[in-house]
């Protein structure tokens, strides 16, 4: 009990450690791509606000100076250009319309036009751009842009860009912008979105992930309980299809397992020489026979002056004998029955019929072994075997019935041998 809860910790363990070793790689992982991802979609949105900001500027300065000659000038509350009154609003409010982008043109540091107003709806016409704006567009002629304005006390993202005359003079500013919740909640958006399909991807990744793990450490404990049982000496069980079907390294350790149980199998229940069944094994067939009530017949064999073969022809040659033999006995029970060694030259026969289709059987084997040429080195060795069988009283235990067997063989022996000693 407490081995098999040992036994279980280290299972719990391995599993861990395995989905561990798989999802830890895979969540870093995406944690590292939404976070990188996120930082860089926030710059390609930002760099696209100002590229917008920067078109819708160029456009505005377009529009006037392609379709209006002349310089800018500013009368009376008008702003000229040429002999031609522009101060008039509607193609601003037209551009912040479609694009949410408002727009301000200054004369000199002083909103004129503008699309601008705050919270209360009043208009930003009139009031001064900064003095950090003042100092990079109107006295150095530069275009400004910043994430961090305040125009008319509403925090915006904004673009300047400096109106000049024919002679070169700065006169002026044109101002496109967007307020900054109006773009922070456009990035809010995207990025919600991407971190709601990164998560997505990452998820299913990780379900994808902890499915295949949880396959992989439920084959693993397959062969665990498949070598466990083994172990406890059950080499009747055979491994899981499904783990001898995987073409990976788990596929490999189960057909070795496999053949371990084989070769084991075939070392415990097989007699090393012959490959039929040894004495241990062939007893438990027959108390598996015995408690089915199953229908069988016993026969005892042994080969007929055996020694005077080894003597003669050399041990070598009486291994060949007891191989070759066997080969011929396990053709003649594979229908039937099955055989054992029971010991030297002896072996135990077992047909799962009646008495009397039993004995026919045998003197078919013992016909064959008469007829059949023992080639060894070129010398042929004439084999003959001597049987006894039992009386085929169902009612006794398999051990006495192999003992009146083995008395009736030992009657045959004594009695000229190379033939079947029924006991009825």
């Amino acid at each position: 009990m407490i081995r098999d809860k040992k036994n279980k910790k280290k299972e719990k363990s391995i599993r861990t450690k395995l989905i561990t070793m798989v999802l830890l790689p895979i969540v870093v992982l995406s944690v590292m791509i939404i976070s990188i991802g996120m930082i860089l979609l926030y710059h390609f949105y930002t760099q696209s606000i100002r590229n917008e900001l920067t078109a819708a500027t160029n456009i505005v300065l377009d529009c006037l100076n392609l379709t209006v000659r002349g310089d800018y000038a500013y009368e009376s509350g008008m702003l000229m250009k040429g002999d031609l009154n522009i101060t008039d609003s509607t193609m601003l409010y037209r551009v912040k319309e479609k694009s949410q982008i408002d727009i301000t043109i200054f004369w000199q540091d002083t909103r004129i036009l503008s699309t601008v107003s705050n919270q209360y709806g009043v208009s930003a016409v009139g009031t001064k751009a900064s003095n950090d704006v003042v100092e990079a567009v109107l006295e150095k002629g530069e275009c400004y842009y910043s994430t961090s304005l305040d125009v008319n006390g509403v925090p915006y993202i904004g673009y300047y860009m400096p109106v000049e005359n024919s002679d070169h003079t700065i006169v002026g500013m044109i101002f496109a912008g967007k307020q900054k919740d109006v773009v922070y909640r456009g990035i809010r958006t995207v990025l919600l979105w991407f971190l709601v399909l990164s998560g997505a991807a990452g998820v299913v990744a990780v379900i994808i992930s902890s499915v295949y793990s949880n396959r992989m450490v439920s084959d693993i404990n397959i062969i665990n309980r498949f070598l466990k049982t083994i172990s406890e000496g059950d080499l009747t069980v055979n491994l899981d299809k499904k783990i001898s079907d995987r073409n990976d390294e788990l596929g490999r350790i189960g057909e070795y397992a496999s053949r371990m149980r084989t070769d084991l199998k075939k070392l415990i229940e097989r007699d090393p020489l012959t490959s039929l069944y040894n004495r241990r094994s062939c007893n438990n067939k027959l108390k598996v026979l015995e408690s089915g009530k199953s229908e069988f017949t016993i026969i005892m064999c042994d080969i007929d002056w055996f020694k005077k073969i080894n003597d003669t022809y050399g041990h070598d040659a009486g291994d060949y004998v007891l191989v070759t033999l066997s080969g011929l006995i396990r053709e003649n029970v594979k229908d039937c029955g099955f055989a054992s060694r029971w010991g030297g030259e002896e072996f135990l026969l077992v047909y799962q019929l009646k008495h009397d289709a039993a004995i026919q059987k045998v003197q078919q084997i013992q016909q064959r072994i008469r007829d059949y040429d023992f080639t060894y080195e070129d010398k042929t060795i004439k084999v003959t075997m001597t049987f006894g069988a039992e009386t085929g009283d169902s009612s006794s235990t398999y051990e006495k019935r192999i003992l009146t067997a083995d008395g009736n063989l030992y009657v045959g022996k004594n009695n000229g041998r190379d033939q079947i000693v029924d006991g009825r």
